[in-house]
């Protein structure tokens, strides 16, 4: 698992000089593994443990949020794949000082991770930036199914698209959490790769406590009020689900604990 490339780090700088739409900022760096014919699960699985222990390191240590590892069940883009979240771009510069790294492994276990790249094919890397969630930090739950749907807003109505995810479906989702419907809720936006032949701009992570993913109609009324979810507008007027995938959490970091 290398340092971000060269060139995705001009995109950060680049975007971090752009005007955002919040104050607060968080930022997901989703990678996507396959696993060669040559090689196994249980080996791949068995060197990201190392490397969990890694990230751990650097969420307790402030520069990281969080990190998954997450398989892909429904043939989407790859086995596996991987979440970092920063609350900041320049954090992900060097997200593994050495500072961190000092006698964290011994010398078999640093020659595993040494051949990181022989257990797994990195075939893509994206940069999000996490616009609205019913949650703020949470995930990496094994017993969660997590649906990813990849939306294309229609020409002309991007705007339009982005307001209605953001203002009015997380106060929906957030009132599906509550019941207990839901357990998550994200709406990301795609700051990497850039350009405008991309299949997806958005993505909305839904995580569900069971694999039936059931939603209450009633709930929409009870979150906007009666006359609001009469008015609210059908989605697929205003945006394209061009991919969706099925992940089921496998690793994941824990929060650090909090200072007394």
């Amino acid at each position: 698992m290398k340092l971000l490339t060269t060139g995705l780090l001009l995109a950060l700088l680049a975007a971090n000089a752009l005007p955002t739409r919040a104050q607060e900022h968080r930022y997901a760096v989703i990678e996507y593994m396959h696993i060669p014919e040559t090689q196994s699960d249980d080996a791949y699985l068995a060197t990201e443990k190392l490397w969990q222990r890694l990230h751990q390191k650097a969420v307790d240590a402030g520069i990281c949020r969080a990190w998954y590892l997450e398989r892909v069940e429904n043939g989407g883009r790859g086995d596996f794949a991987t979440i970092r979240i920063y609350d900041s771009l320049e954090k992900m510069r060097n997200p593994w000082p050495e500072a961190i790294q000092k006698d964290l492994f011994n010398a078999e276990e640093t020659k595993t991770m040494s051949h990181t790249e022989e257990t797994r094919d990195l075939i893509r890397r994206e940069l999000w930036e996490i616009e609205a969630s019913a949650v703020p930090d949470s995930g990496g739950d094994p017993s969660t199914y997590v649906s990813l749907q990849f939306m294309k807003a229609k020409p002309g109505r991007d705007s339009e698209y982005f307001k209605m995810e953001k203002e009015t479906y997380t106060k929906i989702h957030m009132a599906r959490v509550k019941t207990g419907e839901m357990k998550n809720w994200h709406f990301l936006s795609r700051m990497f790769p850039s350009g405008t032949d991309s299949d997806a701009d958005y993505v909305t992570i839904n995580v569900y406590p069971t694999k039936e993913m059931r939603c209450n109609s009633q709930i929409v009324e009870t979150a906007l009020g009666k006359d609001a979810a009469a008015r609210l507008a059908d989605p697929t007027t205003i945006r394209t689900m061009v991919r969706s995938e099925l992940w089921r959490p496998i690793l994941g970091t824990k929060a650090p604990a909090k200072k007394s």
